[in-house]
């Protein structure tokens, strides 16, 4: 009995060490499972930071295009402002040479303006040849009027011998 006894403490006492072994060994088991899904998780987020990574490296490499163009615009703007600089100062220079040519020119029309009567009386004998050129003129247009309707006659004479002619071979 004593070994009955014995044996039922002894298998108490395993059952015991069992059920601690087993607990301790879900608790591992959570442990390993509770790791495992950190680890997923640490995994996606390293991908999702990967993305996101990549996604920034695109937005600064395109801002990087972007400011290497505006740059190059800027430079661009700059050559066109000092060349649209100079272009208003040969502008204000030339503004300053048509005031000078202005005043040489209102000179020159009274100076014109003094002339202009005495061309006037040129003109009135100027009127008078032209007068006597177009009497001249109408004169030699009659005669070549005359001329061409003698030509145009001829020319009908000779049409009419050349349909009355027999046709050569």
């Amino acid at each position: 009995m004593a070994i009955s006894l014995a044996l039922c403490g002894l298998l108490a006492f395993q059952w015991v060490r069992e059920v601690r072994l087993r607990q301790t060994v879900q608790e591992l088991t959570d442990t390993v499972q509770d790791k495992k899904e950190a680890i997923q998780n640490l995994e996606g987020m390293v991908k999702r930071a990967d993305q996101e990574n990549a996604r920034l490296e695109g937005i600064r490499k395109n801002l990087s295009d972007t400011v290497k163009s505006n740059q190059v615009e800027i430079a661009r703007l700059g050559k066109e402002l000092s060349q649209a600089m100079a272009e208003a100062e040969r502008q204000q220079k030339q503004i300053e040479a048509y005031k000078e040519a202005l005043g040489q020119a209102n000179a020159n029309i009274q100076k014109q303006n003094e002339t202009i009567v005495r061309q006037n009386e040129e003109m009135k004998k100027l009127v008078e040849d032209r007068n006597e050129m177009v009497q001249k003129y109408n004169k030699v247009v009659e005669e070549f009027n005359a001329l061409v309707q003698k030509w145009n006659e001829q020319q009908s004479a000779l049409a009419a011998a050349a349909t009355n002619a027999p046709a050569k071979k």
